[in-house]
Formats: C-alpha cells, structure tokens, sequence
C-alpha cells in the first residue's frame, strides 16, 4: 500500500487501516449485478402457518457464525414455525427449527435468496468481522430481501433503517424477527427499499464512474 499511487478499500473500516500507509484512499464497497440479482416477481403474502423463512448464503469458513442465531430462532420456533435455509455452508442444529442445507451454485444463488423472507448475516465483533464487507446483505437487498445484521463493520453502513434491522444480542435477534415475522407488509416495504439502495449504492452501475475515476487518478499521479 506503501507504494501505490491510490488504495482502493471495501469499506471505512478498511479505509482507516489502508489510511496508515497512504493518503489516497478510496472506499469502493462489495456490489452485484443488480441486472442478474433481481426480486421474485411475486411478493409472498405469508401468514402465521406458513414457515418464516430466514435465509443465508456463505461459505464453510463463515457458517460457524450461525450459532449467533441458535438461541432467538430456538425461542422464535416456539412462538410461530421456522425455516432456516442455509447456502452454501453446514447449519447448525436448531430444535423446533426446520432446517435445510443447499448447496451453492450460480445457477440457484438468485432463485434460493428470492426465496427468503429475509436475509441475515451474523458476525461475532472482531477485527477480522470489522473487515468484512457485508456481501451476503447486499445479495439479499438486491433481490429485494429485507435483511438482518450484527451492528458490525460494514454491515452498519449497508442497512440502513428503512432496508433491514441491526441487532447484538440474541434480544435483539429474536425481538428482529419477531417485528419481520409478523408483518409481511414490512417485509415488503424493506425489501423494495433494499432493493433501491443497493441499486444507487451497491451495484456495478453506481460503482463504475468511481472506479474510472481511481484509474484515471493513478494514471495521473503516475505520468507526472
């Protein structure tokens, strides 16, 4: 970093870090093709009988982060039926909790998210977690999905109020899905607002004129 004309970074976090080595830094966060990654084009209307589905896409090295979720939707599977879906990584067992395992390809990532009635991505408070770029949000939100987050890092900056719920404790877990479980027109509305922040925020589309702009910096910066 030392030795670059300009540092391009996921997030501020990242950005303060990259700072120490350098005074060009640029935060270009995480984004998807929001061409590809698209909303159902039916809004299920839910009901109580009908399993809330909570839905998350990841990786074997990020699964462990879902025993976060054990306690609340243990205590959520109590009050209402519960599916957890999870792709891409192993689940945890969950009693009263019916649980699927999906294996992620590229052909199915859209399809299972679309599924969801909302997204999650548990993070412990560490610096590795502050590093991370809240990917799995932003693929959910593009796919109109409203979504649920640790107040970690990045995930902060990508959820805003109106998109999604930020929570820390298994409370606050359980009383953020109670709120999303029981109001599928909330869902609605956050998904449809998750679905336009990412498309102004978080897309190749919004993150283009940025990047041409880096490269024309250091183009710059390396002719003189």
């Amino acid at each position: 970093m030392s030795a670059s004309k300009v540092v391009i970074t996921g997030n501020a976090g990242l950005a303060a870090y990259a700072s120490r080595f350098s005074t060009n830094v640029t935060v270009l966060p995480s984004v998807v093709d929001t061409d590809h990654f698209l909303p159902a084009e039916i809004f299920p209307a839910g009901h109580s009988a009908t399993p809330f589905t909570v839905g998350w896409i990841g990786s074997p090295s990020t699964a462990p982060y879902l025993q976060l979720l054990v306690e609340p939707l243990q205590q959520l599977a109590r009050e209402r039926p519960v599916l957890l879906v999870v792709v891409g990584g192993p689940a945890p067992a969950i009693a009263g909790v019916e649980v699927i395992e999906q294996p992620w390809s590229l052909e199915q990532e859209v399809p299972l998210i679309q599924q969801f009635d909302v997204g999650v991505m548990p993070l412990p408070d560490t610096p590795w977690t502050r590093g991370k770029c809240a990917y799995k949000l932003i693929q959910c939100m593009a796919c109109g999905i409203p979504v649920v987050a640790s107040r970690v890092g990045a995930n902060i900056e990508a959820v805003p109020p109106e998109c999604g719920l930020l929570a820390e404790t298994p409370a606050e877990w359980l009383a953020a899905f109670r709120r999303l479980a029981a109001d599928p027109e909330l869902r609605q509305r956050m998904g449809t607002a998750a679905r336009q922040w990412v498309v102004q925020h978080y897309s190749l589309r919004s993150a283009l004129p940025v990047f041409i702009e880096v490269i024309q910096q250091s183009a710059h910066a390396k002719a003189n």
